[in-house]
């Protein structure tokens, strides 16, 4: 066979490859029941479809409050921890690209060039000669094991975790916003309760002070008044330094400059007297709706990831086949560049396989540690599962037993409202 045909069979051959490693797949499925399951009694229990229960739904609406919406909305175009989750998935994406480039030839064009200056015999002639090649060289590596393809597969695996974590970031912090917002709104609520409890108490001392000093209370009754007061005044500070506290919270979720925490410009909406009922928890949300939980579609992901690149590093002992490529001018004496692509041209073809023998162990360390990553993913995976399914399960019970906390609260304060009216009779 001439070399040639030689090089000729290995450039083709060099198209098609072996995949080693395992297969880039999700973890085998989780024992999860068919639906999440909460033990609710008659008075909340509420029939409701799960038609329009979607992982990614904008949930933050059907709390019909436009204020709510502005400042989600707000947090979406300025938070910073979004932005450097959108800044991670250019880069996942931007890695893709260059892993992917590594499975094309490169192709360059190489120019040298020379003066030099010769003197002729005795004399003081200098004979003055430029020297330039031009070369088109090209480069191309053999695919033949799938590492250079494993690895782009793991660089694309990135991309998709990248996003999922994204998401993550993005549904936590719609949430976070939601529940800061809420709980300043209470909280302006409790203070402005707090407030007029506190002016009520002070007249109430007016009052005793008046009755003290015609001796018609003793001066117990006075003091207990006035320590009564005492404690609603604390009470009223204690509610500023939280009410301070969301307003900052809210102020960074949102993404704001740092003099607007000087002016505190907060919007509020509705009062919470005004909000509509919040939406009810459907009975019976598939339970298979966890696997499109961001964080664990981000585990899936990294998972695969870590298969990919298992691919990639058994690859990386095996033989290496790249080709070398070179077409130009062999290099001679011209004085105008623009006959640098003219007169004789050569070119060259040359093939490389470089073998590994003794690397002191570093390519199967390196293997191993793609394997032992590939089962931390693995357990992640899982661990991230069993997570899930503890915050749902709890949000769950926690909403169920709210409810009823909430239907016993307003029975008390219809006994305390009748009570009141009896003692004024």
């Amino acid at each position: 066979m001439t070399a040639s045909a030689l090089l000729a069979a290995l450039f083709v051959g060099s198209f098609f490859h072996i995949n080693l490693g395992p297969e880039v797949k999700a973890p085998d499925p989780y024992d999860i029941p068919t639906a999440y399951v909460i033990t609710l009694s008659n008075d909340v229990r509420k029939e409701q479809t799960i038609d329009g229960v979607r992982p990614d739904y904008a949930w933050w609406t059907s709390f019909n409050e436009p204020v709510l919406e502005k400042c989600i909305n707000e947090a979406f175009s300025q938070n910073r921890d979004l932005e450097s989750a959108l800044a991670r998935v250019q880069q996942a994406r931007a890695v893709f690209k260059e892993t992917r480039g590594n499975q094309r030839p490169n192709i360059g064009v190489e120019i040298d060039t020379t003066r030099a200056y010769t003197k002729v015999g005795t004399t003081d002639t200098l004979n003055e000669q430029n020297i330039l090649y031009g070369l088109g060289a090209a480069n191309y590596e053999a695919d033949l094991w799938g590492k250079l393809q494993k690895a782009t597969r793991a660089a694309k695996e990135t991309i998709l975790a990248s996003e999922s974590a994204k998401n993550t970031v993005r549904l936590a912090l719609a949430s976070q916003v939601a529940k800061t917002y809420f709980s300043l709104r209470g909280t302006d609520k409790q203070l402005i309760v707090a407030r007029e409890t506190l002016e009520t108490q002070k007249k109430t001392i007016a009052l005793n002070k008046i009755l003290y000093d015609n001796g018609k209370i003793s001066e117990l009754e006075l003091r207990r008044s006035e320590s009564i007061a005492a404690s609603s005044a604390v009470q009223v500070s204690q509610l500023e330094i939280a009410l301070g506290k969301y307003e900052n919270s809210l102020l960074v979720l949102m993404g704001r400059e740092p003099k607007e925490f000087i002016t505190r410009d907060i919007p509020r909406g509705l009062t919470l007297d005004e909000l509509p009922a919040p939406p009810d928890v459907p009975l019976g949300i598939p339970a298979d709706m966890l696997r499109f939980r961001p964080d664990v579609k981000t585990a899936e992901q990294n998972y695969r990831t870590a298969l990919a690149n298992i691919g990639s590093a058994r690859a990386g002992q095996y033989p290496t086949l790249s080709f070398d490529g070179l077409i130009g001018n062999p290099g001679r004496a011209i004085n105008d560049p623009s006959n640098l692509f003219t007169g004789a041209t050569g070119w060259s073809l040359a093939a490389q396989i470089f073998v590994p023998i003794f690397n002191a162990g570093k390519l199967s360390a390196r293997a191993a540690q793609a394997e032992a990553a590939a089962q931390q993913a693995w357990s992640a995976y899982y661990k991230t599962v069993q997570t899930a399914f503890e915050e749902t399960m709890n949000a769950i019970n926690t909403q169920a037993k709210t409810e009823e906390i909430l239907l016993l609260l307003e029975e008390q304060q219809k006994v305390q409202k009748r009570a009141y009216e009896l003692a004024n009779i």
